[in-house]
């Protein structure tokens, strides 16, 4: 399989094997959808349906996450990022799906999706790192700009908010 130039001069495979396949398969799938609902009416039907579409990649996405271990070779810091990224789509598609009985269950519901696109970038940004950059550099790099991201996605959900539904 293909590969990128590593720190030590040597390649470092892009895909190890099936599982990672599937996983770069679903991400791609989730970076399409999940950028794509952020721009489109939201309630529609053809928002269900993305939507619908993006859970199931990250479903995937993060099932197949927790099979990969090439990075440390054990549980670890990435693997932490895709448990928090299932709490935050059990917490929105939750609210969704409890949406008759919760008051509030629009402002829960793009908490969750929005935090849940949010890490998928910041996840897409530590990957890009750690294959294209320097394993020296990784934490710094990798790190500081998953922050970035998440700042900024921090300031992009607050502004946009949902106000209360009455």
């Amino acid at each position: 399989m293909g590969g990128v130039l590593g720190s030590g001069g040597g390649m470092v495979p892009i895909l190890h094997s099936v599982v990672s396949q599937v996983h770069l398969a679903a991400a791609l799938l989730a970076l399409l959808t999940g950028t794509y609902i952020l721009a489109v009416p939201k309630g529609t039907r053809w928002h269900r349906w993305v939507g619908r579409t993006y859970t199931g990649s990250m479903l995937v996405l993060l099932l197949t996450a927790f099979q990969i271990y090439f990075l440390f070779g054990r549980f670890g810091i990435v693997h932490w990022g895709a448990v928090a990224s299932v709490l935050a789509l059990v917490v929105g598609m939750g609210a969704a799906w409890l949406r008759p009985v919760g008051r509030d269950w629009l402002r829960w519901h793009y908490l969750g999706m929005g935090t849940s696109v949010t890490g998928l970038y910041a996840a897409f940004i530590v990957e890009s790192t750690y294959r294209f950059f320097p394993l020296a550099y990784f934490w710094w790099l990798a790190l500081g700009l998953a922050a970035l991201v998440f700042g900024l996605g921090g300031v992009l959900l607050r502004r946009y908010y949902p106000p209360r539904l009455v």
